[in-house]
Protein backbone atom coordinates (compact mmCIF):
# COMPACT_ATOMS: atom_id res chain seq x y z
CA UNK A 1 0.00 0.00 0.00
CA UNK A 2 1.24 3.55 -1.06
CA UNK A 3 2.61 5.74 2.03
CA UNK A 4 0.16 8.72 2.99
CA UNK A 5 1.78 11.94 2.60
CA UNK A 6 3.09 13.25 6.05
CA UNK A 7 0.17 15.49 7.02
CA UNK A 8 0.30 19.22 6.99
CA UNK A 9 3.02 19.39 4.36
CA UNK A 10 1.80 20.90 1.16
CA UNK A 11 3.13 18.68 -1.99
CA UNK A 12 6.12 20.28 -3.63
CA UNK A 13 6.77 22.36 -1.41
CA UNK A 14 10.83 22.57 -0.09
CA UNK A 15 11.33 22.18 3.41
CA UNK A 16 11.32 25.14 5.26
CA UNK A 17 15.27 25.46 5.82
CA UNK A 18 15.62 25.56 2.15
CA UNK A 19 13.02 28.18 1.29
CA UNK A 20 15.06 31.55 0.27
CA UNK A 21 13.28 34.07 3.05
CA UNK A 22 15.92 36.53 2.74
CA UNK A 23 14.84 36.71 -1.30
CA UNK A 24 10.87 36.66 -0.59
CA UNK A 25 11.80 39.60 2.08
CA UNK A 26 13.81 41.29 -0.60
CA UNK A 27 11.11 41.22 -2.94
CA UNK A 28 8.06 42.25 -0.51
CA UNK A 29 10.42 45.29 0.17
CA UNK A 30 10.40 46.31 -3.28
CA UNK A 31 6.91 46.16 -3.85
CA UNK A 32 6.11 48.18 -0.82
CA UNK A 33 9.07 50.84 -2.05
CA UNK A 34 6.84 50.62 -5.23
CA UNK A 35 3.91 51.55 -3.58
CA UNK A 36 5.78 54.22 -1.46
CA UNK A 37 6.73 55.81 -4.64
CA UNK A 38 3.31 56.11 -5.95
CA UNK A 39 1.58 57.39 -3.27
CA UNK A 40 3.81 59.92 -3.19
CA UNK A 41 3.43 60.96 -6.72
CA UNK A 42 0.06 61.53 -6.18
CA UNK A 43 -0.16 63.24 -3.08
CA UNK A 44 2.97 65.29 -4.53
CA UNK A 45 0.90 65.88 -7.52
CA UNK A 46 -1.93 66.12 -5.69
CA UNK A 47 -0.66 68.81 -3.24
CA UNK A 48 2.49 70.51 -4.36
CA UNK A 49 6.25 69.68 -2.34
CA UNK A 50 5.28 72.87 -0.33
CA UNK A 51 2.33 71.21 1.95
CA UNK A 52 2.79 67.79 1.15
CA UNK A 53 4.06 65.39 4.06
CA UNK A 54 4.91 61.77 5.02
CA UNK A 55 1.97 61.38 6.79
CA UNK A 56 0.02 61.70 3.48
CA UNK A 57 1.44 59.58 1.63
CA UNK A 58 1.31 56.93 4.98
CA UNK A 59 -2.58 57.60 5.02
CA UNK A 60 -2.21 57.08 1.31
CA UNK A 61 -0.72 53.33 1.66
CA UNK A 62 -2.87 52.59 4.15
CA UNK A 63 0.61 52.40 6.54
CA UNK A 64 1.47 53.62 9.69
CA UNK A 65 4.11 56.79 8.77
CA UNK A 66 7.01 55.13 10.89
CA UNK A 67 6.80 52.57 8.05
CA UNK A 68 7.50 55.37 5.82
CA UNK A 69 9.95 56.86 7.53
CA UNK A 70 11.91 53.71 8.15
CA UNK A 71 12.97 53.99 4.36
CA UNK A 72 13.08 57.97 3.77
CA UNK A 73 14.39 60.02 6.57
CA UNK A 74 12.43 63.43 5.31
CA UNK A 75 10.11 64.71 2.50
CA UNK A 76 12.82 65.93 0.20
CA UNK A 77 14.47 62.35 0.16
CA UNK A 78 11.34 60.92 -0.93
CA UNK A 79 10.48 63.75 -3.16
CA UNK A 80 13.77 62.70 -4.82
CA UNK A 81 13.72 58.73 -5.21
CA UNK A 82 10.27 59.57 -6.82
CA UNK A 83 11.83 61.77 -9.42
CA UNK A 84 14.92 59.63 -10.04
CA UNK A 85 13.39 55.98 -10.47
CA UNK A 86 11.07 57.19 -12.65
CA UNK A 87 13.49 60.00 -14.74
CA UNK A 88 15.80 56.13 -14.87
CA UNK A 89 12.71 53.85 -15.98
CA UNK A 90 11.63 55.75 -18.65
CA UNK A 91 14.80 56.88 -20.01
CA UNK A 92 15.89 53.42 -20.14
CA UNK A 93 12.76 52.55 -22.21
CA UNK A 94 13.38 55.65 -24.60
CA UNK A 95 17.42 54.33 -25.03
CA UNK A 96 16.02 50.90 -25.92
CA UNK A 97 14.61 52.74 -28.62
CA UNK A 98 17.21 55.17 -29.69
CA UNK A 99 19.34 51.93 -30.06
CA UNK A 100 17.38 50.19 -32.88
CA UNK A 101 18.67 50.45 -36.18
CA UNK A 102 15.30 51.41 -37.91
CA UNK A 103 15.30 55.42 -39.47
CA UNK A 104 15.07 57.63 -37.43
CA UNK A 105 11.88 59.24 -37.99
CA UNK A 106 10.79 55.70 -37.12
CA UNK A 107 12.08 56.01 -33.50
CA UNK A 108 11.31 59.47 -33.12
CA UNK A 109 7.77 58.32 -33.47
CA UNK A 110 8.34 55.49 -31.00
CA UNK A 111 10.02 57.73 -28.33
CA UNK A 112 6.92 60.45 -28.96
CA UNK A 113 4.45 57.83 -28.45
CA UNK A 114 6.05 56.14 -25.59
CA UNK A 115 6.65 59.17 -23.87
CA UNK A 116 2.85 60.81 -24.66
CA UNK A 117 1.36 57.47 -23.20
CA UNK A 118 3.62 57.45 -20.52
CA UNK A 119 2.33 61.00 -19.55
CA UNK A 120 -0.99 59.84 -19.62
CA UNK A 121 -0.15 56.52 -17.88
CA UNK A 122 1.87 58.68 -14.68
CA UNK A 123 0.29 62.04 -14.94
CA UNK A 124 1.12 61.80 -11.10
CA UNK A 125 4.89 61.17 -11.84
CA UNK A 126 5.30 63.72 -14.95
CA UNK A 127 3.87 66.72 -12.56
CA UNK A 128 6.09 65.65 -10.08
CA UNK A 129 8.91 65.27 -12.47
CA UNK A 130 7.80 69.17 -13.39
CA UNK A 131 7.73 70.44 -10.48
CA UNK A 132 11.27 69.07 -9.86
CA UNK A 133 12.42 70.57 -12.95
CA UNK A 134 11.34 74.38 -11.91
CA UNK A 135 13.06 74.25 -9.26
CA UNK A 136 10.42 75.14 -6.82
CA UNK A 137 10.90 72.08 -4.50
CA UNK A 138 14.35 72.52 -4.03
CA UNK A 139 14.14 75.83 -3.55
CA UNK A 140 11.70 75.03 -0.57
CA UNK A 141 14.72 72.27 0.98
CA UNK A 142 17.47 72.88 3.24
CA UNK A 143 20.69 73.01 1.47
CA UNK A 144 21.32 69.72 2.65
CA UNK A 145 18.06 67.93 1.13
CA UNK A 146 18.53 70.43 -1.79
CA UNK A 147 21.60 68.45 -2.65
CA UNK A 148 19.71 65.15 -3.35
CA UNK A 149 17.92 66.84 -6.50
CA UNK A 150 21.35 68.20 -7.53
CA UNK A 151 21.40 65.18 -10.23
CA UNK A 152 18.14 65.29 -11.49
CA UNK A 153 19.24 67.99 -13.79
CA UNK A 154 21.36 65.84 -15.69
CA UNK A 155 19.20 63.31 -16.05
CA UNK A 156 16.88 65.17 -17.31
CA UNK A 157 19.21 66.71 -20.00
CA UNK A 158 20.15 62.96 -20.92
CA UNK A 159 16.24 62.69 -21.33
CA UNK A 160 15.87 65.35 -23.64
CA UNK A 161 18.85 64.59 -25.59
CA UNK A 162 17.94 61.46 -27.15
CA UNK A 163 15.21 63.38 -28.91
CA UNK A 164 17.54 65.80 -29.93
CA UNK A 165 19.68 62.91 -31.26
CA UNK A 166 16.66 61.80 -33.28
CA UNK A 167 15.56 64.82 -34.67
CA UNK A 168 19.31 65.59 -36.09
CA UNK A 169 19.06 61.90 -37.11
CA UNK A 170 15.90 62.42 -39.09
CA UNK A 171 16.83 65.64 -40.69
CA UNK A 172 20.27 64.50 -41.75
CA UNK A 173 17.80 61.60 -43.29
CA UNK A 174 15.70 64.09 -44.46
CA UNK A 175 12.72 62.82 -42.89
CA UNK A 176 12.28 66.43 -40.93
CA UNK A 177 13.54 69.52 -42.34
CA UNK A 178 17.34 70.62 -41.83
CA UNK A 179 19.17 73.64 -40.81
CA UNK A 180 17.15 74.02 -36.97
CA UNK A 181 18.26 74.61 -33.45
CA UNK A 182 17.61 70.85 -32.86
CA UNK A 183 18.23 71.57 -29.30
CA UNK A 184 15.47 73.89 -28.86
CA UNK A 185 13.22 71.52 -31.55
CA UNK A 186 14.23 69.04 -28.72
CA UNK A 187 12.85 70.96 -25.92
CA UNK A 188 9.58 71.99 -27.59
CA UNK A 189 9.17 68.60 -28.65
CA UNK A 190 8.63 67.09 -25.46
CA UNK A 191 6.80 70.00 -24.43
CA UNK A 192 4.29 69.21 -26.34
CA UNK A 193 4.08 65.97 -25.76
CA UNK A 194 3.57 66.72 -22.04
CA UNK A 195 0.47 68.46 -23.10
CA UNK A 196 -1.84 66.27 -21.08
CA UNK A 197 -0.03 67.69 -17.90
CA UNK A 198 -2.37 70.67 -18.33
CA UNK A 199 -5.29 68.77 -18.36
CA UNK A 200 -8.30 68.91 -15.93
CA UNK A 201 -8.76 65.68 -13.56
CA UNK A 202 -12.10 65.42 -15.56
CA UNK A 203 -10.72 65.81 -18.70
CA UNK A 204 -7.69 62.98 -18.17
CA UNK A 205 -10.96 60.67 -16.54
CA UNK A 206 -12.95 61.49 -19.69
CA UNK A 207 -9.88 59.72 -21.61
CA UNK A 208 -10.15 56.66 -19.47
CA UNK A 209 -9.20 53.46 -22.06
CA UNK A 210 -8.31 55.33 -24.73
CA UNK A 211 -4.53 56.79 -23.47
CA UNK A 212 -2.86 54.50 -26.71
CA UNK A 213 -4.93 56.59 -29.11
CA UNK A 214 -4.67 59.93 -27.29
CA UNK A 215 -0.87 58.84 -27.17
CA UNK A 216 -0.35 58.21 -30.58
CA UNK A 217 -2.68 61.47 -31.79
CA UNK A 218 0.35 63.62 -29.86
CA UNK A 219 3.19 62.19 -31.44
CA UNK A 220 1.13 62.49 -34.70
CA UNK A 221 1.11 66.43 -33.66
CA UNK A 222 4.82 66.72 -32.48
CA UNK A 223 5.88 65.08 -35.70
CA UNK A 224 4.27 66.93 -38.07
CA UNK A 225 5.07 70.21 -36.02
CA UNK A 226 8.93 69.16 -36.25
CA UNK A 227 7.90 69.45 -40.14
CA UNK A 228 7.50 65.63 -41.44
CA UNK A 229 5.63 66.03 -44.66
CA UNK A 230 1.96 64.47 -45.22
CA UNK A 231 4.31 61.10 -47.15
CA UNK A 232 6.50 60.52 -44.07
CA UNK A 233 3.49 61.16 -41.79
CA UNK A 234 1.32 58.69 -43.22
CA UNK A 235 4.07 56.24 -43.68
CA UNK A 236 4.80 56.08 -40.18
CA UNK A 237 1.74 56.26 -38.51
CA UNK A 238 0.35 53.39 -40.71
CA UNK A 239 2.03 50.76 -38.91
Amino acid sequence: MPRAPASGKPRGRPPRGERNFAAIRGAEDMAFRRRILTAAAEIFAERGFATASIDEVARRLGATKGLVYHRYRSKGELFADVCEDGLRDITSRLEAIAERRDRAITRLTEAATLHAGDVLARTALHRTLAEAASGTAAAALPEMEADALSGLGALRERYEAVFVELIAGAADQRDLPAGRDTEMLGRIFVAALDAPLAWSPATLAGLAGKGGLIARQLAYFAIRGAGASDATLAEEFSR
